[in-house]
Order: C-alpha cells, then structure tokens, then sequence
C-alpha cells in the first residue's frame, strides 16, 4: 500500500482509541488486532509494509475509502478552520471496532491516556484470547458480561466497572449494538445514551469513531476551549447567550451545522490542533 501521510492517523493518538499500537521491535510499526487476528504495519519508504491481515482489512481500517482530499476541500472553505486542517494533514477517521471503540470510551471517563490504555490491556489479557507476541483480542460482549462486578472492579475500573457491566450484559443479550450501524446519527446517538454512563459526550465518541457517523461532534474539554476560542462569538450569537452559558451541546449543535455531514473530521482535527497548542 502507499503511504499514508506517513502514518498520520496512528500517530494521532490522544484520547482516540487505535486497535493498532506502537511496537518498540518495529521501525515504524505498529501491532495490534484487526478483525480477530495479529496485525502488523510498518512504513518503509513510500510504502506500507503489512502482515497477519489483508490488504482490504488495512484499506478498511485506515479509512482509506474516505475521499481526504474532497472532505479537506469541503471543510477548507471555512476559514476559520484553516490552520487546524493544515496542521493535522493527512490524518484520517480509523474504521475501529466498534464494540472495542464503545467500551474503550466508557472506559476513559475522568481518566487519562496512560491509564486508559494499561485498564484496556488488563481486559483484554483477563477476558480476550491470546494471540501471541504478547498481543490479545478484545472480548466479545458474551465473554465481557462473564465478568463480576467486582473482579472488573480489580482491573482498574472504579467507579466504571458498573457502567461496563450494564452495557456489556445489555449487549450480550439483546445482541442489537451491530444494529446500530445502519441507524440514522440522531437515532444511533440516542439508544446509546439509554444505556448508564453514556452521556451526549460518549455517544458522540462512540458514534464517530466507532460507527462511522461522520456527522457526529463530540465536545470535551479541549473541543469546548477551541471552539469558544475560534468561533465563540457566532455560537452566543446563534444561541442568544453568554459565554459563561454556553453548553457542550449548543457547541456540537453548532458544530453540526457549521460543518456538516463531515463535522466529525472538523472536531478531529480541531481537537488535535488544540492539544499540540496546548503542549507549547
């Protein structure tokens, strides 16, 4: 395959959840899961060097069916958002699991990176399967509400583990989360917030990155401070309100609209501009 950007989209890791994780034993590699299986990446040159998955399950993943340059085309007309899309070029919307993806973000509530990711790995070893070179597939919804409360309380989960358990009993019985995908955003985004500890912020995650509802923006921390930096005098003026008032929902309300049926790239991009800001 060639290139992409130079890994761009797994390099982007902040909060976003990447099946595909950085390998010390690879130059420029990347090991993880997809679709069950060990899957290596690795950059060499100009061109992207895989194995253990197919050539359409790396396609697939990395989105590559995604047309960058039209959406970058379309987002591009709004000034504004200029320097956000110039900084973060190239980087892409992963196709995720979307089980893995819902419960990685329930997961990450009031949390942080390096937490996340050592409570995830503790899930996977206790309830996935081994696959070797010390990679492990996520449990299947069946397997995860096997687990007690308590002994997912043991992994690091808090508070968490209740949310966890409730959606991954609710899931392993109904068995409607893949249904999810063929529902409208407005729909998807709804069901989802029926379930305890999923709020509008969660289901937004959920929605964009792990079902591809490419209108979604989820607003956290760092989309609320660029987005009242950027455009805070059209969101109080849009909502007839004060800064002070404005709430995380007018914001992804606003963003909706602002941006349209690819909104999700526009936060992306704008919460990742925001971070590298931040860290200078």
């Amino acid at each position: 395959l060639q290139r992409v950007e130079e890994l761009a989209a797994l390099r982007t890791r902040t909060s976003r959840v990447v099946a595909l994780r950085r390998n010390d034993g690879l130059n420029e590699g990347y090991a993880g899961v997809l679709n069950g299986k060990k899957a290596f990446l690795q950059q060499d040159g100009n061109n992207l060097q895989f194995s253990e998955a197919t050539a359409e399950e790396i396609t697939r993943f990395i989105a590559l069916d995604h047309d960058l340059p039209a959406i970058m085309r379309g987002l591009s007309k709004d000034a504004k958002l200029a320097p956000a899309l110039k900084a973060g070029k190239g980087i892409r919307i992963l196709r995720q699991d979307p089980w893995e993806c819902a419960i990685s973000f329930v997961v990450s509530q009031n949390s942080n990176i390096p937490r996340i990711e050592a409570t995830l790995q503790k899930i996977r070893e206790e309830y996935g399967n081994a696959l070797g070179e010390g990679i492990y597939s996520f449990p299947s919804p069946a397997r995860l509400s096997q687990a007690t409360l308590l002994q997912l309380q043991k992994l690091g989960l808090g508070y968490r583990a209740q949310f966890v358990k409730n959606f991954a009993d609710h899931v392993s019985k109904h068995g409607d989360f893949n249904g999810l995908h063929g529902k409208p955003y407005a729909d998807a985004r709804r069901l989802l917030m029926n379930h305890l500890g999923i709020g509008p912020k969660i289901a937004d995650c959920i929605c964009l990155y792990g079902l591809q509802k490419l209108e979604a923006f989820p607003v956290d921390v760092w989309i609320k401070r660029v987005m009242t930096s950027v455009y805070g005098k059209e969101i109080t003026r849009a909502y007839d309100v004060s800064a002070e008032k404005v709430s995380a929902e007018k914001i992804a309300e606003f963003g909706r609209k602002r941006f349209g049926e690819f909104a999700g790239y526009a936060q992306l991009y704008l919460f990742q501009w925001e971070r590298n800001v931040g860290k200078k």
